[in-house]
């Protein structure tokens, strides 16, 4: 009976019913999208900000940019073997060519310091390449700039010339693969650059796991 009578209404009725009850659900949903929308830029927003890793930062010219990084493997001041490539666990290689009488080195170091005792465990390496005349000289600056990580005295600047090095301090952040993806003087942006390559292996490996 139900049926019938509504099937015996005019048919204007029966439309206007229809757009009484379209058009506030087209509303609602309009405002769902708009605050959809909204919440996706609040989210964004920390990116922009750079409050994550964002883009890789420009580097100074240099002909290793985007090239294998030299392989070498060296004996620190405390007796431990360090170089390129790393071992299974090395994420991240940080090299970092430096003197005693360079006074910029005076920033870089402890600032190169606090980011490899900030993120070592997730495999980030750092290694200090010292061009001081002495092997003395480097352990005493080292300690005199609260450097911690491995230092490798270049007594002969055999590494300094192989990485193309004219004046210090210059940084090199190596990834995983062993490619120089940042060359520069700037301990934060070198921090950044060490943040991005992280982030794409974190990313990358979340990909395999979909796969798999």
């Amino acid at each position: 009976m139900l049926q019938a009578k509504a099937a015996s209404k005019p048919s204007s009725v029966s439309g206007g019913v229809r757009a009484a009850t379209v058009r506030p659900a087209l509303s609602r949903l309009r405002s769902a999208v708009r605050i959809g929308a909204l919440a996706s830029a609040a989210a964004c927003a920390p990116l922009v900000l750079g409050c994550g890793p964002g883009a890789m930062p420009a580097s100074v010219r240099h002909p290793l940019v985007g090239s294998a990084a030299p392989e070498f493997h060296a004996e620190s001041t405390a007796a431990i073997t360090v170089g390129v490539p790393g071992t299974r666990r090395t994420r991240v290689t940080v090299i970092d060519f430096w003197a005693s009488w360079c006074a910029s080195c005076s920033r870089t170091l402890p600032a190169l310091d606090k980011l490899w005792r900030d993120r070592k465990a997730d495999g980030v390496a750092m290694i200090g390449v010292n061009v001081d005349a002495s092997e003395a000289t480097a352990e005493a600056a080292a300690y005199e700039l609260g450097a911690t990580f491995p230092i490798v005295a270049d007594l002969d600047q055999r590494l300094t010339g192989t990485y193309g090095v004219a004046q210090v301090p210059l940084t090199f952040v190596v990834d995983g693969a062993g490619t120089v993806r940042w060359v520069g003087r700037d301990p934060a942006s070198a921090r950044r650059a060490v943040e991005v390559l992280l982030s794409e292996r974190a990313s990358d490996a979340r990909a395999r796991s979909a796969f798999e």
